[in-house]
């Protein structure tokens, strides 16, 4: 699949370069989710696989401006000759952070992610404070101020590349995401963070396993930042579903 994009930028934020809009580039594999290990996403029926797909480049959207992305639904036994090896691209790794093929000089580097296998595990969250009732929310600040602030990074919502849970509002106030086409608030499918866990969360929900690797070294940045993706500044990208038919389109927010 190819996507019209009308400007790439470089490693940097601010280095923009302008170039014909009708140039294509290929979309990218992002993630791939199937029913059987996540019956947490509202599959369509007849559909039992997720493929998440985005344009590596900005685009000004109505939600966001960042990467355009595509969700697409599948039937597994549809699919009758697949590809054994996935397309040869380049990507980022803990110490190379440059593209050298000059096809991908089209993309930004950080909407390329890093292959990484997924080691799902489910949590419980709690929400947001601006999604809490009134009364709920004045009791909520009183107990988090006095005890120094836990609920947001440690109580509420975990960070990191996720299916469903909350959305944190850290960046701006709550607002409403309605569906398009019917007007119902639509829900998170999907986060994608740049960040498994930073320094605020880290007590909380850095891997257990994990915790005797120095925070300065190579094989912490992997595990902190396996996809090597950045999104908006360091935040992450959450897809928001209409709960009533995955037709209606998405939402996106970047936190």
């Amino acid at each position: 699949m190819w996507f019209n994009s009308g400007r790439t930028t470089g490693p940097r934020f601010d280095d923009f370069e302008e170039r014909p809009p009708d140039t294509p580039v290929a979309m990218v594999a992002v993630a791939q989710f199937y029913a059987r290990d996540l019956p947490e996403i509202p599959f369509p029926q007849g559909k039992d696989l997720l493929q998440v797909l985005w344009c590596p480049n900005d685009h000004d959207q109505p939600d966001i401006n960042g990467p355009a992305v595509e969700l697409i639904w599948r039937h597994t036994a549809d699919i009758t000759d697949p590809r054994h090896e996935p397309p040869p691209r380049p990507h980022t790794t803990a110490s190379t952070k440059h593209l050298n093929v000059h096809e991908w000089e089209r993309a930004v580097e950080y909407y390329l992610p890093r292959p990484c296998v997924l080691h799902p595990e489910r949590v419980t969250e709690y929400p947001h404070f601006e999604e809490l009732p009134e009364q709920l929310q004045t009791a909520l600040n009183a107990w988090d101020e006095e005890a120094g602030h836990p609920y947001p990074c440690l109580l509420s919502i975990a960070p990191g590349c996720k299916i469903g849970g909350w959305e944190s509002w850290h960046l701006t106030d709550m607002y409403p995401l309605p569906c398009d086409v019917c007007g119902t608030e639509t829900e998170p499918l999907l986060k994608l963070d740049s960040d498994e866990w930073d320094a605020g969360s880290e007590p909380r929900w850095r891997p257990l396993e994990e915790r005797h690797l120095a925070r300065e070294s190579v094989e912490c940045q992997n595990t902190c930042d396996p996809t090597q993706l950045v999104l908006g500044r360091s935040g992450a990208l959450t897809v928001f579903l209409c709960p009533n038919s995955t037709d209606h389109g998405y939402r996106m927010t970047i936190q």
